[in-house]
């Protein structure tokens, strides 16, 4: 595979939240496809969001996508308060999804994700699922008993487990102590960290080449490996 693309959200009318109204496109799978042509990414692994009500139906859009286009990998979006069946995850693997993204990032949210029922668990190892989990410190300091479940599953923690942004690097003994929850997870050989949204480790978020995300980077490299 020449290269793959870990992280990326596709919606149907673009996204505004950044830059405005103006920049949102409705033809975001074209745009992409032009940049994957030309930086010759081979697959996209597509994150379902539908957490707030003007991206509800992207599992929708990413299944029709999908159909059309080979290298879509989706996962579907499902929410920790409403665990999803395992005929509701067969139906989502017929339609082409390789595994699921979950966001957690409440007390509350790391209970709910923890009493998910037994079936969910032995679906997703048994079809070894991808999972992509974007969840803040305190969360990942909860979730070794969840994640200890899945341990057929390939595991993403997005964006270095979010540690937080900072104006200048902190020192590395200050990134291995924001780290510490998402290093006791180290020890999980199906979990990995992506190097993705370093953006929201700057401040400003701007500020490439994101100087404040490197002791962050060279930490969890140590402990999680290439």
């Amino acid at each position: 595979m020449k290269l793959a693309d870990a992280h990326l959200h596709l919606f149907r009318q673009g996204y505004a939240a950044r830059y405005g109204a103006a920049w949102a496109n409705s033809n975001e799978v074209k745009i992409y496809e032009a940049i994957r042509r030309v930086h010759d990414i081979e697959r996209g692994l597509v994150v379902g969001y539908e957490g707030q009500p003007k991206f509800r139906g992207n599992n929708r859009d990413l299944a029709a996508w999908v159909r059309k286009h080979s290298w879509i990998s989706p996962l579907a979006f499902v929410p920790v308060a409403m665990p999803p069946s395992a005929k509701l995850l067969a139906a989502r693997h017929r339609q082409g999804f390789v595994g699921v993204a979950i966001y957690v990032m409440t007390a509350r949210e790391v209970d709910q994700l923890n009493a998910w029922p037994a079936p969910v668990f032995q679906w997703l190892n048994e079809h070894r699922q991808i999972l992509s989990l974007n969840a803040r410190p305190e969360s990942l300091a909860h979730l070794s008993p969840f994640l200890s479940k899945l341990d057929q599953c390939p595991t993403l923690i997005s964006h270095l487990g979010l540690p937080g942004r900072y104006a200048a690097p902190p020192s590395g003994r200050e990134a291995r102590k924001i780290l510490q929850p998402l290093r006791s997870l180290a020890k999980l050989p199906h979990v990995g960290v992506k190097l993705s949204g370093l953006y929201a480790v700057s401040q400003p978020s701007h500020a490439y080449p994101h100087r404040s995300a490197h002791p962050f980077i060279r930490q969890l490299y140590d402990d999680f490996g290439p």
